[in-house]
């Protein structure tokens, strides 16, 4: 089913086509009053204190509960229809969002779903290694590959089965279309602040495989262009920062960030912190998630969101937000892995 944007987008973006997974109105955003005044008691020399707001991509469709990877496959299994596809083929770690996603995609285009999980956290945890997203993608009725296979032996072997695989590499990532929809969220985002005449100047996000931070580059990238200006005459130069999720070397993130935007902005024409290493949880991202869930009734999760939040509130601490006005923490999902993590109360 096409989606009926709420909001006009310029060409070439309008006419790539793209499935419907989110609901037809933009995520909600949200002003987070208790954990704004929260952070102002408690680090009370770090400047200016800028609003804390969220947008909450948790909320943004009704399949398998939503989150910034559902975002990304409505362009990506739009791609693999039209090819033919009737087998969805994509890899990620146990607690992936992305398989939970992929799995349920496939269940709404009328595909089927099979996923090359790999062990890439080594937990021994039974609740990690059965329970959360894992579990979910077998309720969903995806196949499942041992760990660590081959890529494309199992494409090699499907084909073989007489089906049509596609390919998603992990996250959406590197695929050419992985970027469009955090691209397209650029403009949504743009509207909600001409709607609510609030303008973000600082946009904070979990990062792992790049193309979430390095889609929305594009997007604004897309819209100085168009606007000719180059920015907002008379504002602070909107900053998106990435608060590294996966532990890799700094460079090694920076670099697939770097090469969504670019790819992403071929086909429009056109900092980081660390907390802990992926999959496991540490005790800022441990407090972060208490912090707010106490503060605002708001989940997040330990292996994306929760490290994002800690990302948000060590910069506050350090009084790096002095200046800035409006920060926007966008909330990605990913809650639904909190079971395989019962050590997190």
């Amino acid at each position: 089913m096409t989606n009926t944007e709420p909001f006009n987008l310029p060409e070439p973006l309008r006419s790539i086509k793209k499935l419907q997974f989110l609901y037809p109105h933009a995520s909600p955003i949200e002003p987070l009053n208790r954990l704004t005044s929260e952070l102002s008691k408690l680090y009370p020399g770090a400047g200016s204190k800028p609003k804390l707001w969220i947008k909450r991509e948790d909320s943004n469709s009704g399949v398998a509960f939503g989150g910034n990877k559902i975002r990304k496959l409505e362009y990506v299994v739009a791609d693999a229809v039209e090819k033919g596809a009737t087998v969805l083929v994509s890899t990620g770690g146990l607690q992936s969002n992305h398989m939970r996603h992929v799995a349920a995609a496939a269940v709404r285009s009328g595909l089927k779903a099979h996923l090359l999980p790999n062990d890439l956290v080594k937990s021994t945890d039974l609740e990690y290694k059965n329970l959360g997203n894992i579990q979910m993608t077998h309720l969903l009725g995806a196949e499942h590959s041992p760990y660590d296979s081959d890529p494309d032996e199992i494409l090699k072997s499907l084909a073989a089965q007489g089906e049509i695989p596609y390919w998603i590499p992990s996250g959406a990532s590197t695929h050419p279309l992985g970027g469009l929809g955090y691209a397209r969220f650029a403009f949504e985002l743009v509207q909600q602040e001409v709607q609510m005449g609030v303008y973000f100047d600082t946009i904070i996000v979990a990062c792992a495989s790049g193309s979430t931070l390095g889609g929305m580059i594009a997007g604004f990238k897309f819209i100085e262009t168009l606007n000719g200006d180059g920015g907002d005459e008379g504002r602070m130069r909107r900053v998106a920062v990435g608060v590294d999720a996966f532990a890799g070397p700094p460079g090694k993130t920076k670099e697939s960030v770097l090469r969504s935007s670019r790819t992403t902005a071929a086909v429009l024409g056109l900092d980081q912190w660390n907390a802990g290493s992926y999959g496991f949880v540490d005790e800022r991202t441990r407090g972060a998630i208490k912090l707010l869930a106490g503060l605002e009734g708001i989940l997040t999760d330990p292996v994306y969101t929760g490290k994002a939040l800690a990302g948000v509130i060590e910069k506050y601490r350090l009084g790096e937000f002095s200046g800035r006005e409006n920060v926007l923490f966008v909330h990605t999902g990913g809650v639904a892995s909190l079971s395989a993590y019962p050590n997190v109360r």
